[in-house]
């Protein structure tokens, strides 16, 4: 099976460089091989570049250009690839990848936690919540990265749902990715006990709340 060889002009500043397709084309060949049926004809860097056009811009898939591949063709790779968890595998390689030449394990043993809230869209109100701490009608996006600040996992869900509760969530889906992880930091919004022990329990990973000084206002914590 080959792959197109053809390297499409950069048009869009959310396209693929030549040296980020490099990285990236080999992967997908791993995680995403082709061994049989008919040939394929797609070329997956424009797919990817469309899914990462319409992610950078936010339009209807119905408005993906014209130089794109078709709009059903690239909904059709990104479902498959969010169910199969392509994505995820592929991250997790670049991941490992970037630990190893940063000289760290390439499984991290210590993450942080914590999420962020944004406005919703009307294709995301039946899946949407008010935050009221933060005054904002919408979704959380719930993530880990490792001390680097490389994401590991990321979960969107409503943004009602408390960060305490959501972060069991989270946390399954960390520990389906890897399960290294022995200690994660986070801030007050995860003190609850039963969360605590549970993820202790469960993974044997620790849960250090690291608390705001008194009197400071808002402040970056370690």
């Amino acid at each position: 099976m080959s792959w197109p060889k053809e390297v499409p002009v950069k048009r869009y500043p959310s396209d693929l460089t030549d040296e980020e397709w490099q990285l990236l084309e080999p992967l997908f060949k791993e995680v995403e091989p082709y061994t049989t049926g008919r040939p394929r004809t797609t070329d997956l860097r424009e797919i990817i570049n469309a899914i990462f056009y319409l992610n950078k811009t936010g339009c209807p898939w119905r408005y993906l250009p014209k130089d794109f591949p078709s709009y059903k063709l690239v909904s059709y790779y990104y479902q498959k690839w969010v169910d199969n968890n392509t994505w995820e595998k592929v991250n997790t390689i670049l991941h490992r990848k970037l630990r190893k030449e940063l000289g760290r394990n390439e499984d991290p043993r210590a993450g942080i936690i914590d999420s962020q809230t944004v406005k919703g869209t009307p294709e995301s109100a039946k899946e949407s919540g008010f935050d009221g701490g933060k005054l904002i009608k919408g979704r959380k996006r719930h993530i880990v990265v490792d001390t680097t600040g490389y994401p590991i996992v990321v979960v969107v869900h409503a943004a009602n749902i408390y960060d305490g509760h959501a972060a069991e969530q989270v946390l399954n889906v960390l520990f389906s990715i890897v399960n290294t992880v022995k200690k994660i930091w986070a801030d007050g919004a995860y003190k609850g006990k039963e969360f605590i022990k549970w993820a202790k329990e469960k993974f044997n990973c620790v849960i250090e709340v690291v608390k705001k000084k008194k009197g400071q206002g808002f402040h970056v914590i370690p």
